[in-house]
C-alpha cells in the first residue's frame, strides 16, 4: 500500500472547454490543483499501478470562521461533517484526474473506493493506494 498526504484543500473537479482552460479563473486553479496532487504522487509511484487498484481518500476540510467554539469543538471531533459543496464525487473526480498515468494507468483500473469528508485545523488530502489482488 502507498500511502501520501496532500496539503490543499480539497477542490472538485471543474469542467471546462479546450478554451475555456486559459481563460476561465476555476479552470486554471483545477489545473493548478491537479498539477499540485500530481506532483505529491510522483514522489511515491516508481509507474502506474497495471492491474485492478483499490484506494481510499480522505479529505479535510476547513472549519468554518463563522461557527461557534463549541461548534468548531465538535466539528474537529468528529461529531459534525462537512456537508458542503463541493460534493463528494467531485472531489474524488479532482483527485482520479490527478492520478492517472501516475498512480494507475486509467482510472477504470479502480475497482474499489473508500472515501470520506472531515474538518480539521489543517486542510489536506490523505491517499492510500493498492493493488487488489486477483483471487
Amino acid at each position: 500500500m502507498i500511502q501520501f498526504e496532500v496539503n490543499v484543500p480539497p477542490m472538485g473537479a471543474v469542467r471546462m472547454t479546450q478554451r475555456s482552460k486559459w481563460k476561465n479563473r476555476s479552470a486554471q486553479s483545477y489545473l493548478q490543483y491537479k498539477s499540485v496532487v500530481g506532483y505529491a504522487a510522483k514522489k511515491h509511484f516508481v509507474e502506474p499501478i497495471n492491474g485492478p487498484v483499490a484506494t481510499e481518500i480522505d479529505f479535510y476540510y476547513p472549519v468554518p470562521k463563522s461557527w461557534s467554539k463549541k461548534e468548531k469543538d465538535r466539528a474537529l471531533k468528529g461529531e459534525t461533517f462537512p456537508t458542503v459543496k463541493p460534493d463528494i464525487d467531485n472531489v474524488v473526480k479532482g483527485i482520479f484526474d490527478s492520478l492517472n498515468k501516475i498512480a494507475w494507468e486509467d482510472d477504470n483500473r479502480v475497482v474499489a473506493l473508500i472515501t470520506r469528508k472531515y474538518y480539521s485545523t489543517q486542510p489536506r488530502i490523505v491517499i492510500k493506494v493498492w493493488e487488489v489482488e486477483v483471487a
